[in-house]
């Protein structure tokens, strides 16, 4: 008899990469959109056996309705941390630790995690995204889902503004040397994002994604409502922290966008 196949969905993640879109499942395999095997399928997955599934860790969500004190939790747990383990994350990762303060990396006792403030496009902390040493991500419960916004920059603003995904990659952006924000995945924070281009009068956006169609589909998405000159930048690595681990320098970035063709906001393209 041949298994029933199931979209993935919040209460049921993806087998292989724990991820809540794009993927499939049946009782005994798994399409994974992301991570590759032997055996690649039509819609551009790979299949994977029962064998290599990976246990399921609780996520936990955050309840919108039961607003939290995020800047006042947030703040405490930012004053305790130690600069040096703060430091030790920042090896660990490949990213400067300087970066990592500017977003406002913290250790969260509480959660045996590290946490990172969630803010609307004023610079309001509304939230708290959570990442445990294995790499799991939650947010503390009755956060509001935000952009990660460094509180200073360690350079000047030249008027553009590179937007990647999560903080690790925000914090590997402004290793990089790049004027960046960051948003909790791929699709979302749009309408924030929007506000926050006002806001700092940026005349150009670069939106770094990553390597992957889902990364694809959400910059594309964004790049559509842009009201600015836009390009997407798709690192030649799985994402931009990977991109600068392996030697990656802003130099490569700007010669790889120099040239790219870029889209205005009426949607008409042109060179930069």
């Amino acid at each position: 008899m041949q298994s029933k196949w199931y979209r993935v969905n919040k209460k049921r993640p993806c087998k292989i990469c724990r991820r809540l879109d794009w993927c499939g499942y049946s009782e005994d395999a798994a399409i994974c959109m992301r991570v590759e095997s032997e055996k690649p399928t039509r819609n551009g997955g790979w299949l994977h056996g029962a064998s290599n599934f990976v246990p399921m860790v609780p996520i936990k969500k955050a309840i919108e309705d039961r607003p939290i004190d995020a800047l006042g939790i947030w703040r405490r747990w930012f004053d305790a941390t130690e600069f040096k383990t703060v430091d030790a994350l920042g090896v660990a990762l490949k990213v400067d630790t300087d970066a990592l303060r500017s977003i406002g990396c913290a250790w969260a006792w509480a959660y045996d995690a590290w946490a990172f403030p969630m803010k609307d496009a004023t610079g309001k902390v509304i939230g708290i995204r959570l990442r445990n040493t294995e790499g799991s991500k939650w947010a503390v419960k009755g956060s509001h889902q935000g952009l990660f916004i460094p509180a200073e920059y360690l350079f000047d603003f030249d008027g553009t503004l590179y937007i990647v995904e999560g903080p690790t990659d925000l914090a590997a952006a402004l290793t990089l040397g790049l004027y960046a924000i960051g948003r909790p995945a791929c699709l979302g924070q749009e309408e924030m994002i929007l506000q926050y281009i006002r806001a700092k009068r940026v005349r150009r956006v670069v939106i770094v994604t990553d390597n992957d169609d889902p990364g694809l589909r959400g910059a594309t998405k964004l790049q559509s409502i842009v009201p600015v000159l836009s390009c997407i930048y798709v690192p030649p690595t799985k994402d931009i922290r990977e991109f600068l681990s392996l030697g990656g320098k802003r130099p490569i970035i700007e010669a790889c966008i120099k040239d790219t063709v870029w889209t205005s906001p009426a949607g008409q393209q042109q060179a930069a």
